[in-house]
């Protein structure tokens, strides 16, 4: 059996994190601030989950132990249950054994969590790259201390939200800047980086669509649909395949697969925009994935 993931997911404010662990697990346990959760309603069109603001990770720890039937917990955000965490041990450790007190406790939540069937997800603000008494640190999730290299070292996705800036591509190298591409502006960086921790252990491509959902259907894993929306996995697959077929770089056949994805979706199975367009979301980037993961393979074995 598949052990659950345990997945970062870090860049600047407004980037997209919570939207996307949200479209991801829409049935998960979520720690966070009142209202950090409303990309639900606005962007996805179901109801916000219910958010659980707690101390430490020990705190979410013993929580997430006594919920039962949920396919993740998401920690949107991290950085601060972090920081909450160092100011608990405080009183009992300093120097190096408070960020192994912190780490510690971070990684039996996880642990504890993954046992139970639980996928986990942390959302974190980035902290750039520093040089420290002559050393230097890479970018990463905003993390206190030797957590800030240590706790990133433990996910098996450590995503980097990035642009899609000019010159830039999705999915590898498959879209050219020219041919505006339609979909989220933002994409997963996991390419080796010098000045960035990122990378994943189930080989996604860098540049990945901003999608963690499809990006953990591709190795496997199956995730519930919120109910009654069964039909957007059936649809995104249709759509995928058909990109497939016309040719994922051509940017007018891909707008037209879509347009016509959508006119029959609103017409057949549901008059909620927001449930189509993610319905479509997924379909596209679906296709990006595995012609990225194709051509990776390809490319690496020089075939």
């Amino acid at each position: 059996m598949r052990d659950p993931s345990f997945a970062m997911l870090y860049g600047e404010l407004k980037a997209g994190k919570t939207a996307d662990a949200l479209a991801t697990f829409p049935g998960a346990i979520y720690v966070a601030a009142p209202g950090a959760l409303s990309p639900a309603e606005a962007l996805w069109g179901f109801p916000q989950p219910q958010a659980y603001d707690l101390e430490t990770f020990a705190d979410v720890q013993a929580f997430g132990e006594k919920c039962h039937g949920a396919p993740a917990l998401v920690i949107d955000d991290a950085s601060l249950i972090a920081d909450r965490t160092v100011n608990h041990y405080k009183a009992k450790f300093s120097g190096f054994d408070l960020w192994g007190a912190v780490f510690t406790s971070a990684i039996r939540m996880r642990d504890s969590l993954r046992r139970r069937g639980m996928h986990v997800v942390m959302t974190c603000h980035p902290a750039p790259a520093e040089t420290k008494d002559g050393v230097r640190h890479k970018g990463g999730p905003a993390f206190p201390g030797q957590v800030r290299a240590k706790l990133p070292a433990a996910a098996d996705l450590l995503l980097r939200a990035e642009s899609l800036s000019n010159g830039a591509t999705r999915g590898g190298q498959l879209l050219a800047a020219s041919s505006k591409a339609p979909g989220w502006p933002m994409c997963y960086r996991t390419a080796r980086h010098p000045d960035w921790l990122q990378g994943s252990r189930y080989n996604t491509p860098d540049r990945a669509p901003m999608n963690l959902r499809e990006i953990l259907r591709a190795v496997g894993f199956t995730i519930p649909r919120c109910p009654g929306l069964e039909w957007q996995d059936q649809l995104a697959d249709a759509i995928a395949n058909q990109l497939l077929t016309v040719g994922i770089g051509d940017g007018a056949k891909v707008r037209g697969v879509l347009a016509t994805a959508r006119d029959y979706a609103l017409e057949r199975l549901s008059r909620e925009t927001a449930h189509v367009y993610w319905a479509l979301r997924d379909g596209y980037d679906r296709a990006l994935l595995r012609t990225a993961m194709t051509c990776q393979q390809a490319e690496l074995w020089r075939l």
